[in-house]
C-alpha cells in the first residue's frame, strides 16, 4: 500500500495556475501509464508547476534512491524557470510529454531505463550534470551531485532546463523568440563578446548560459574565458556585459528570482 503524500510546501504562483508540491511514492498509476515509465527504477514523483486553466502539469521523477528535498528543491526551481512571458511553457511542455527526471548520488545517466534504451552508456561521461530534453527523447535530466552538492560548481540543472524551456516550448509558442535570441547573439559575437566560452559556441548554448548568469548560479571563470566560462556569471555583470541578452531574459523572467 502506497504512503500517503506529504504536503511539504505551499502553492506557489505560477502564469496561469499553481504548484502544489508534495513527494509521492510509488509514483501515481496515471502518471505511470502516461510516460510508460518502468517502475524497477521510477519510484517518486512530484507534480510540478500546473497551469489551472488546462490542469497540464511538468512532472518531476526519480528513483528511490533520490532524496524527497532534491526533488522538492528541482521543482521549486522549475516553478521560477516556466515563469515566462508573454507566453507560458507548461502546456506547451506537457504536451510534447517534457518531465524532470533528477539522479541520485552514484546513479549515472544510464541510470534512467529511456537514456538506456536509447543510448545504453553512452551519455554517461558527456552528460555528468544532466543534459535538456529533444523530441525524441523528452526528458530534462539534473542530478543530486549537481543540484544539492554542487559539483561542478554551477548550476547546469538550471542550465539543462534552461535548453528544455527554449527548444521544447518557447521556439514554438513565442513567435519573436527565436528571431531575438538569433539577433542578439549575432550581434554580440560581431562584437567580440564571448569569446572562447561556450556561451560563444551557438544561439543555444549562448541562452542556456545566460540563463544560469541571470539566475546568479553560473561559474566565474578568467577574464577573456577559459574554453567554458569568463568572468562574467552574475545578473548584474551580465547586463553590463552583454546589454541584449539580459534584455531578451528580462524581457521573458520580468527580473525574477531563483528559489533555493
Amino acid at each position: 500500500m502506497s504512503a500517503a503524500p506529504q504536503e511539504v510546501f505551499a502553492s506557489q504562483d505560477v502564469p496561469g495556475g499553481t504548484t502544489r508540491a508534495a513527494v509521492q511514492q510509488p509514483v501515481p498509476r496515471d502518471v505511470v501509464d502516461r510516460y510508460h515509465l518502468d517502475t524497477r527504477w521510477y519510484a517518486k514523483y512530484v507534480r510540478g508547476p500546473v497551469d489551472a486553466t488546462t490542469g497540464r502539469s511538468i512532472a518531476v521523477l526519480g528513483s528511490a534512491a533520490i532524496a524527497d528535498s532534491t526533488l522538492l528543491k528541482a521543482a521549486r526551481q522549475l516553478t521560477a524557470l516556466v515563469r515566462t512571458f508573454p507566453y507560458h511553457p507548461v502546456n506547451e511542455l506537457d504536451r510534447r510529454d517534457v518531465r524532470v527526471v533528477l539522479t541520485a548520488r552514484g546513479e549515472k545517466m544510464s541510470s534512467i531505463p529511456e537514456v538506456r534504451a536509447a543510448y545504453g552508456t553512452s551519455l554517461d561521461a558527456r552528460y555528468w550534470a544532466g543534459m535538456g530534453a529533444t523530441d525524441s527523447l523528452p526528458i530534462s535530466v539534473g542530478t543530486e551531485a549537481n543540484l544539492v552538492d554542487d559539483q561542478g560548481a554551477e548550476n547546469c540543472y538550471v542550465h539543462e532546463f534552461g535548453h528544455t524551456v527554449a527548444d521544447m516550448a518557447l521556439r514554438h509558442i513565442d513567435p519573436a523568440f527565436t528571431r531575438d535570441l538569433r539577433a542578439a547573439y549575432d550581434r554580440a559575437r560581431s562584437a567580440g563578446l564571448w569569446n572562447n566560452t561556450y556561451a560563444g559556441s551557438n544561439s543555444s548554448e549562448y541562452w542556456a548560459e545566460g540563463v544560469q548568469s541571470y539566475f546568479d548560479l553560473n561559474r566565474e571563470g578568467p577574464r577573456g574565458g577559459d574554453g567554458v566560462h569568463n568572468d562574467v556569471d552574475t545578473r548584474a555583470e551580465l547586463a553590463r556585459y552583454d546589454t541584449g541578452l539580459h534584455a531578451l531574459l528580462d524581457r521573458v523572467y520580468r527580473g525574477a528570482a531563483m528559489p533555493g
